[in-house]
């Protein structure tokens, strides 16, 4: 990732997620982190596609102290998933919401804009994973 793809990619999500300390750091030609107040919270993989660019964010949360694996993700479970991410991302406006008739994963949204969705990972947790498209990032 060059330089100018950081500083888009990082000026888009921190608008999308209403968080000025958003930023984004290339580790790498197809890879980076995600940065809030200057500290990684997620790992970001650059794809291109037949000339389609998109970027893959991916955030690990820990399963709550006594969970089990395969937990379902309840009401109890996102609303910990929603402070938990709030607080990560420092996006206030972030919400977590079940989907119909699935137990095993949520969907995140900020100011009713579907960003992405959290699901259970045996070895991580609960992982949020967003895509962005480069056409995304165009003014």
């Amino acid at each position: 990732m060059n330089a100018t793809e950081c500083t888009r990619l990082g000026a888009y999500l921190s608008k999308l997620l209403g968080s000025p300390t958003v930023s984004v750091v290339a580790r790498g030609a197809d890879g980076g982190a995600l940065l809030v107040d200057g500290a990684a919270v997620a790992e970001l993989i650059r794809d291109d596609d037949e000339g389609e660019l998109s970027y893959a964010i991916s955030l690990a949360v820990p399963r709550a102290p006594g969970a089990k694996k395969n937990a379902p993700i309840d009401d109890a479970e996102r609303a910990r998933l929603q402070g938990v991410l709030r607080q990560k991302l420092h996006a206030a406006e972030l919400d977590v919401r079940a989907r119909p008739r699935k137990t095993d994963s949520a969907e995140v949204y900020v100011h009713n804009e579907f960003v992405g969705t959290i699901s259970a990972d045996e070895d991580e947790g609960q992982v949020l994973t967003m895509s962005v498209l480069d056409i995304d990032l165009e003014d």
